[in-house]
């Protein structure tokens, strides 16, 4: 599991030249609120794009940069074994995401 995390930290980490640590922080944690919110909607039986929609309106994703990251993590969380479903996930997501160093 950690290998997947650390994949998708490193997808969907933002392209920047000189990110600092703040910004990372900043970015790590919008991007693990989405992971959040696809947890909590696929744990409640909201369909995947039913997911997406409604990530894609919410604060502060709707039209920011974040908007193109919530498909490819909405997809992750749906493909992740039910009994991964649970906070841990979502904070070894951040953890991941914060500890990349692009």
């Amino acid at each position: 599991m950690i290998r997947l995390l650390c994949l998708a930290a490193l997808v969907l980490a933002t392209p920047a030249l000189a990110e600092t640590k703040q910004q990372r922080q900043d970015r790590c944690a919008i991007q693990a609120g989405i992971v959040r919110q696809a947890v909590d909607l696929r744990t409640r039986n909201k369909s995947e794009k039913r997911a997406g929609k409604l990530i894609l309106k919410s604060d502060p994703i709707a039209g920011s940069k974040y908007e193109q990251n919530v498909d490819v993590l909405v997809d992750w969380v749906y493909n992740l074994p039910k009994q991964q479903l649970e906070p841990e996930t979502i904070v070894q997501f951040e953890t991941a995401c914060n500890e990349f160093i692009q």
